[in-house]
């Protein structure tokens, strides 16, 4: 399992390099990997960050991998919470 920690301001810019960074990653080793994305960083989390979140968890569940978000900071739950994808955290919520 590989892990990609997200930066503390995930923008669109940054949130298009994660893209990059996943489709690199699944390229290089022909198969979905299994990924965890540590979240405990975060301290603003844009829409385009989120898009990118919910299809790479879309693929890579099509291609049998599983992508996990995890450490949500508060103010990543606070974004994914206001945005309708709080189901990206995959960890107990409690």
């Amino acid at each position: 399992m590989r892990t990609i920690e997200l930066v503390a301001r995930v923008t669109p810019d940054s949130a298009q390099a994660l893209w990059y960074d996943l489709e690199s990653r699944s390229e290089a080793v022909g198969a979905k990997p299994d990924i965890t994305i540590d979240a405990s960083a975060v301290r603003h989390l844009s829409a385009a960050a989120v898009q990118v979140l919910l299809v790479a968890r879309q693929r890579a569940a099509r291609d049998g991998g599983v992508l996990t978000l995890t450490a949500a900071s508060p103010e990543c739950r606070d974004s994914l919470r206001v945005m309708g994808a709080l189901s990206l955290i995959t960890e107990d919520m409690a």
